[in-house]
């Protein structure tokens, strides 16, 4: 008798701590937002494909600069993403002006998941949208540093956050490089 009244009380307590225990975990309020966790950046996909057969898939945060260079030549490439899966493209070309290179403005497009040709600075490509509205964590974008350099199979050297080419990649562990 004794011995089945202790098992009855220790089961009572045993469930009277677990009732305890879910009634305070559930009443506890979420653990705060962290202001890393919170923000996100805005960045855009783009898929460059060259006249020479070579091409690149590259990741630039809005309003950031995507470089692209070949045989002394240099572009420079700010996206910025606009309506209906637009990124308007603000293009400059580098220009050598009392011995100094400066960037000179010289085309302004809309682009989306449609080839568009783009014809700059002596280097001949087309520009599709892959992503126009990629989301990264900005703790993630602090973390590996501004941008990365690869060169494409036929020797066009393209700059962004994350670059993959048919010849080689870079770009932080977050970046996706399938086949381009």
């Amino acid at each position: 008798m004794i011995k089945a009244h202790r098992i009855i009380t220790g089961t009572t307590l045993l469930a009277v701590f677990g009732f305890m225990m879910i009634v305070w975990a559930y009443g506890r309020p979420a653990p705060p937002v962290t202001q890393a966790s919170m923000h996100l950046v805005s960045a855009v996909k783009l898929r460059f494909t060259f006249a020479s057969g070579d091409s690149a898939n590259v990741t630039q945060v809005e309003g950031g600069t995507i470089k692209v260079e070949r045989d002394g030549k240099k572009l420079t490439i700010t996206p910025y993403m606009r309506d209906h899966g637009q990124v308007e493209l603000r293009v400059f070309q580098a220009v050598q002006h009392e011995g100094k290179e400066m960037m000179e403005a010289v085309d302004t497009l809309l682009v989306d998941k449609g080839l568009t040709r783009l014809n700059r600075g002596n280097l001949l490509f087309s520009v599709q949208v892959l992503d126009a509205d990629k989301k990264l964590p900005a703790a993630a974008l602090a973390t590996t540093g501004a941008t990365c350099c690869a060169p494409t199979c036929a020797g066009t050297l393209i700059c962004g956050v994350c670059v993959c080419t048919d010849c080689a990649r870079c770009g932080p562990r977050w970046c996706e490089c399938a086949d381009p």
